[in-house]
Formats: structure tokens, C-alpha cells, sequence
């Protein structure tokens, strides 16, 4: 393995993908314990069409290294409000483009304190900053655990699993556009389209994506 001095603290694709992979994998797990600690029962909150992925989880990984890199000389209590802050940008986004896009909801903050449209949430961004706190503690250690994952042959392994992760994630999205349209009565005008439909039936896809549900029935 190489030497991996040259690379300590900085922000590289090997990095980002690793913490993508393990923040999408990790935020499953806590989020089912969550559930299970709660309701006494587990619940995968799945992302993916295949594997326990849930890819927000996986960018928020990334934003948080990313942020506590780029500042790694201010303060920890400004990194800290800083995730806070981008992270709640991304979960805006992401619900606008379900809830515009696609006419659905993946989460739903409508009876928290201080919402927007169920988006996002106030508790929600001080949790934001409280586990970006936490990560910047622990960033050099995290950083030090990623920089061992660094050489060639780890590198090859990124690579061929970041197509695969793509395909998965291509694949997610049509699925999803499917379900929407399906739910919308609008019917796929291709074989392709129709394929997509008979091997992800609306049952299916509820049960994999188990919080998601439809603006026009949750309104």
C-alpha cells in the first residue's frame, strides 16, 4: 500500500465514495433501530431498488467530510452549522423535486414545530448540526480510516463498484418515475416501460419503499 501521507485530510473520490457507501448503509441500520427502539418493530428504509442502500444518507456522509475538510481550520461550532445548513438545502431540494416532480412524499414533517410544506423542519436541522458536530470531532479519525482504504487495488474496487452503485441508482429512478406514473394514469408507451411496470408492481414498490406515499392522498 502506498504511502498515504500525501492524501491525509483531503478530499478524493476514493473518499467520498467509501463514505457514500458506508453512510447509506449506516443510516438504514440506524433508522430501522430507530424504529424498533420506538415501535417495536424494524423498518428498511431503503433507497435502492437493490441492496440496503438509502443514497441520502450516503451524500450526507459526504457533505459532512466534505465540510469538515474544507474547514478544517475554523471553528467546530461553525462546521457544525454549517452541515446544519446545507444538509436542510439538500433536503428541501429533494423533497421539492418528489413533491413537484413526481408528486410524492418520501418523508413528512407537516406536524413538526417550524415546517416548511413538510420538507424540513427545525428539529430536524439542529439534528443536522448535532451529528455534524459529531463528525467533525471525529473527523481525523474517520479521515485516518479512509486513508488506509487508499491504493491501487482499492481504487480498482471503487471503480468497479461506483458503476455498479450508478446502474442501481439509474435504475432506482426509473422504477420510481414508473410508480409515479402509474399512480398518475399514465401509461408507458414503450415495451421497455411496460417491462419496468410487471417486475416492480405498485405492491412491491410500497413494500420496498415503505415511508413514500402520494401528495394526492396524504393531503
Amino acid at each position: 500500500m502506498k504511502n498515504t501521507e500525501s492524501i491525509q485530510g483531503k478530499i478524493t473520490y476514493d473518499k467520498l465514495f467509501w463514505l457514500f457507501m458506508a453512510g447509506s448503509v449506516t443510516g438504514v441500520l440506524i433508522e430501522g433501530l430507530f424504529c424498533l427502539i420506538l415501535r417495536g418493530e424494524w423498518e428498511s428504509h431503503v433507497v435502492t431498488v437493490v441492496g440496503p442502500f438509502n443514497a441520502l444518507y450516503g451524500a450526507g456522509a459526504m457533505l459532512f467530510f466534505s465540510v469538515a475538510a474544507l474547514l478544517k481550520n475554523k471553528n467546530i461550532i461553525l462546521k457544525a452549522a454549517v452541515i446544519a445548513v446545507i444538509a436542510t438545502v439538500l433536503e428541501l431540494l429533494c423533497g421539492i423535486l418528489l413533491a413537484d416532480g413526481l408528486g410524492m412524499r418520501a418523508w413528512d414533517y407537516r406536524d413538526a414545530f417550524f415546517n416548511y410544506r413538510g420538507m424540513i423542519c427545525l428539529s430536524f436541522s439542529l439534528g443536522w448540526g448535532v451529528a455534524g458536530l459529531v463528525f467533525c470531532l471525529l473527523f481525523n479519525k474517520i479521515d485516518c480510516i479512509l486513508c488506509k482504504l487508499h491504493g491501487k487495488v482499492m481504487h480498482i474496487i471503487c471503480i468497479v463498484l461506483s458503476v455498479l452503485m450508478a446502474i442501481n441508482l439509474c435504475i432506482t429512478a426509473v422504477c420510481i418515475v414508473h410508480w409515479s406514473e402509474r399512480h398518475y394514469h399514465t401509461a408507458p408507451d414503450t415495451k421497455l416501460g411496460r417491462t419496468v411496470d410487471e417486475m416492480t408492481p405498485d405492491d412491491w414498490m410500497q413494500h420496498r419503499f415503505i415511508e413514500w406515499s402520494f401528495i394526492d392522498e396524504t393531503n
